[in-house]
């Protein structure tokens, strides 16, 4: 995960979700937010910069996986949760340059995950989480005045 420039427009990423690359200059708010609607792939690249954890879901997973797993995120800086159509499994976590694949919100190798490598594989160290946009769908902001980081 080579790029990581600001870019304005949509970005084609190798995998999905993606877990790196250039990205826009504007990041997912990402203290702890739990989406209920996709968020744009760019702003949560950005948010993968600064650090964090970026959970996704199959949009056709049980409410009460999608409830376990929002416990896992909401109100913990650096994680953000949305729902991601056409993923390869059920839930991924993903930091910059790192995923975990797993069928269910049970699996304990979150935790591990998620303790190595929130705020550790930040490409940004020190960028905060808060701040940025709550915008969902999948369509990136073009500029952002202000947003950098």
């Amino acid at each position: 995960m080579e790029e990581s420039a600001h870019v304005d427009g949509r970005v084609e990423y190798a995998l999905a979700p993606p877990a790196g690359g250039n990205h826009n200059v504007a990041w997912s708010t990402c203290n702890g937010v739990v989406y209920d609607q996709p968020i744009p792939n760019e702003h949560a690249v950005h948010s993968l910069e600064h650090g964090a954890i970026w959970f996704t879901y199959s949009p056709d997973l049980p409410q009460t996986e999608i409830d376990k797993l929002a416990g896992k995120v909401n109100g913990i800086d650096y994680t953000l949760m949305s729902p991601y159509a056409g993923q390869d499994s059920p839930i991924i976590l993903t930091a910059w340059g790192y995923q975990l694949k797993i069928d269910s919100a049970d699996d304990e190798r979150i935790t591990a995950f998620t303790s190595k490598y929130r705020l550790t594989a930040s490409r940004e160290p020190g960028a905060t989480c808060s701040g940025g946009t709550p915008i969902t769908g999948d369509t990136p902001m073009m500029g952002a005045p202000g947003m950098e980081g």
